[in-house]
């Protein structure tokens, strides 16, 4: 015949409980009194790791944001460049549309059209020679800035930046555009020194490459606007870079603030694993 579990007071000076054999109690005891224990060094290991992991993190992304903030300077920079060839071509196609204006005037001249030609292909052609492959070397920075603010307009409080034509494009077509005007140029001023065309169709040609130029011109002066809008983007985009690390150290603070809180809280949960434990360690001594 077994024997009924004993009644005895617990150590804590409650009511009177039942308990199981000694070696269960003090089984018992020792695993809840381990576990709290465990549980204690977990948080505390636990709020040590996440501390230095936020700092880590925090460093790491005040890096990616300082690169970040290095490359908008670059392409406002690049943009920058683009403006002044941009506003250089312009100067160089309106002097040669005003000189091709005067010999369309004086036409009449013979000798005057030869020699107002002929300048303007030693001059004005090698210019804008110069200024197309500038511009051919900035397509490829142009398509770099595009890829550059399509891939910041996806951060949240980025820029939107959805155009309907690319930096890299306008900028090539441009570069296509003034490509064609210093051959233009030069055969004309060859039909002049070969005397091999009629003065009637002579003046067909400048009638025609004074139309090209004068759409070069409204483009070149479209292309203003293009370029104000990327600067502007790129202004945005160098501001929500700026305003995120700024904030990245008040984000930080917080962050560890919680984590320490969080700490806090498993620390003293283990008050209660720890207080059953050391409860029936006592039950324990008492029946041996």
């Amino acid at each position: 015949m077994t024997d009924a579990p004993t009644r005895r007071d617990g150590p804590a000076g409650g009511g009177r409980r039942w308990f199981g054999s000694p070696r269960a109690n003090r089984r018992a005891g020792r695993v809840m009194v381990a576990v709290a224990v465990v549980g204690l060094v977990v948080s505390a290991a636990g709020t040590l790791v996440a501390w230095r992991l936020v700092g880590e993190i925090n460093s790491s992304t005040r890096d990616t944001l300082g690169v970040t903030i290095e490359t908008i300077d670059s392409v406002e920079n690049s943009i920058d460049l683009a403006d002044q060839v941009l506003a250089a071509s312009s100067d160089t196609i309106a002097t040669g549309a005003s000189t091709l204006a005067a010999v369309a005037e004086s036409f009449d001249a013979a000798n005057g059209v030869v020699e107002e030609v002929d300048d303007l292909t030693t001059t004005v052609g090698p210019a804008l020679a110069d200024a197309a492959a500038t511009l051919r070397q900035l397509e490829g920075v142009g398509a770099t800035i595009d890829d550059l603010l399509g891939g910041l307009s996806a951060i949240p409080f980025g820029p939107d930046y959805r155009p309907e034509r690319g930096l890299g494009e306008t900028i090539g077509e441009l570069a296509s555009d003034i490509d064609q005007l210093p051959a233009e140029f030069l055969q004309t001023s060859e039909d002049l020194r070969d005397f091999g065309t009629s003065l009637d169709d002579l003046e067909e040609e400048i009638v025609r490459l004074s139309g090209d130029i004068a759409g070069v011109s409204a483009r070149l002066e479209a292309s203003d606007a293009i370029i104000d809008g990327y600067r502007r983007n790129v202004s945005d985009a160098r501001a929500v870079a700026v305003s995120t690390r700024d904030d990245l150290d008040g984000d930080v603070t917080l962050m560890r603030l919680l984590l320490v809180i969080g700490g806090i809280n498993l620390a003293v949960a283990q008050i209660v694993p720890y207080w059953i434990g050391r409860t029936l360690l006592a039950t324990a001594a008492e029946d041996r």
